[in-house]
């Protein structure tokens, strides 16, 4: 891996961050460049007129667009749908016009069952999280009841089934249901289906042609398939197919870059499995957002690199996506024997559902225990959804995340809502060590250290000295660190 390149304040670690799909705004490219040098696989994070954001890059999207096969308006285009693009990008690689822009839907059907976080249909259990889209936003799952149809837009997760991205409502009560996986086992009578490479027994199923279906021409073991049923997964995980139709996959360009964006449903960083692709790193792949030893099965993560011939991306780069992070004591403690409720640390209100991973059970915590939480920043920006849970001895209160203002005349940063001081940083003066590739013995102004910092763009991780030091409504930082490529 790379070595890391740091920057060193007095009582301070400081390296820029170029967190993926985080790059200044530059002019887009001019309309008529046909040749397309990148592709993505991801959601739709923005939409504005004729533009689209994915993976942080931004797209101008052609006049039609292919909506489950079908060319469609682009206005059509929502947030939290799952897209492949086919673009060509400028020479930032996050601007572009797009040239191709295909959704298909994950799954599609009646909801079987619900609860507070997870939907059942076709068969799949499909997750909620607080990234998912709906066409009620405020009523969010509460929109969607048990006999409703809808369609699906996500990609697979780590506890078998779907996390999704957007749920939409359909119009109808039947029970015919799509479903998208790959073939293996092909046989004159049908094959197995599995939704990803990596897929266990939840996530498979025996495809039969009872239903009426036929067997595509140029099907073999490998293709990408949807598969319709007229009725619901029978007993043993079967299903009577009505129709089987081949999917197109992501395909690379060739000498271009590819990027996707999901979780990681298995694997460790040498080769992992993300969004249904798996995905290798090398002695060179550069890390943003956490280490290599992060990366673990339940994590959101983007890679980009060079897809191959073979279907296998070969990732030049892995940002995590859900990467901020907290340290300290337990406070506003407010969950139930499950440990599903809120608490907050250093200020910062933290949410914990049936998604998060406990490593210690957050249901036997009490009010100033300490604890690290990794998760994501909530749709207010303020909080954080946790992804992980447990305890610690460190008695350094910590806070990691994008930094959403800053201000140099008064020396502070804005993370989670929370206002950090650098003052305590200050009093010996700006002196700052550079190793970035090579050079040494550089200072840092405070001018220079304000000016590598970009609101929107810069992680930052905070430490105080104890925890009287991060007390709100200002927290004092004594070691401040934006942790750049690894």
């Amino acid at each position: 891996m790379k070595t890391p390149a740091r920057r060193t304040l007095l009582l301070a670690a400081v390296a820029l961050l170029a967190a993926c799909g985080a790059t200044p705004a530059v002019a887009p490219v001019p309309p008529g460049a046909s040749t397309p040098n990148m592709v993505l696989q991801g959601a739709i994070t923005a939409r504005s007129l004729n533009q689209i954001v994915v993976n942080g890059v931004t797209v101008t999207t052609p006049p039609l667009v292919k909506i489950e096969g079908v060319e469609r308006p682009e206005s059509e285009l929502k947030e939290g749908m799952e897209v492949r693009v086919k673009l060509h990008a400028d020479a930032s690689g996050r601007h572009g016009e797009g040239l191709e822009v295909r959704f298909e839907d994950a799954v599609k059907g009646r909801v079987e069952a619900r609860d507070a976080t997870t939907l059942s249909v076709g068969g799949q259990t499909v997750r909620v999280d607080d990234t998912t889209h709906f066409e009620d936003d405020v009523a969010r799952l509460a929109s969607v009841a048990t006999g409703d149809r809808v369609r699906v837009s996500g990609v697979p997760d780590d506890r078998g089934g779907l996390r999704a991205t957007r749920i939409d409502r359909l119009p109808g009560v039947s029970d015919d249901f799509e479903l998208k996986g790959m073939v293996s086992g092909l046989g004159a009578g049908g094959f197995t289906l599995k939704t990803s490479p990596d897929a266990g027994p939840a996530d498979t199923y025996t495809v039969n042609l009872l239903g009426g279906a036929t067997l595509p021409a140029g099907l073999a073991d490998g293709s990408l398939v949807e598969v319709r049923s007229l009725k619901p997964v029978q007993a043993g995980q079967v299903i009577e197919a009505s129709s089987i139709a081949l999917e197109d996959r992501l395909s690379g360009v060739e000498g271009g870059e590819s990027e996707l964006e999901g979780i990681v449903t298995s694997g460790a960083a040498a080769s992992f499995v993300l969004a249904g692709t798996t995905v290798t790193t090398s002695a060179t792949t550069s890390w943003t957002g956490g280490l290599p030893g992060d990366l673990l099965p339940g994590v959101k993560a983007e890679a980009e690199g060079v897809l191959g011939p073979d279907g296998v991306l070969a990732a030049t780069k892995v940002c995590f996506k859900a990467s901020s992070y907290l340290q300290g004591a337990v406070a506003s403690l407010s969950v139930d024997a499950a440990g599903v409720g809120t608490f907050t640390v250093n200020g910062v209100r933290v949410s914990v559902d049936a998604l998060t991973e406990q490593r210690d059970a957050v249901s036997s915590l009490v009010s100033g225990d300490l604890v690290e939480v990794s998760g994501a920043p909530g749709r207010d920006g303020l909080s954080l959804v946790s992804t992980r849970v447990k305890r610690t001895s460190d008695v350094r209160p910590v806070i990691r995340g994008l930094v959403s203002a800053k201000d140099a005349a008064a020396g502070t940063l804005t993370i989670l809502g929370k206002t950090i001081s650098l003052a305590a940083l200050e009093s010996g003066g700006l002196h700052a060590h550079s190793d970035v590739s090579g050079v040494s013995g550089s200072t840092m102004t405070s001018a220079e250290f304000f000016a590598a910092v970009t609101p929107g763009i810069t992680e930052a991780k905070a430490r105080g000295k104890d925890q009287a030091a991060f007390v709100d409504p200002v927290l004092t930082a004594r070691e401040v660190e934006l942790e750049g490529d690894r």
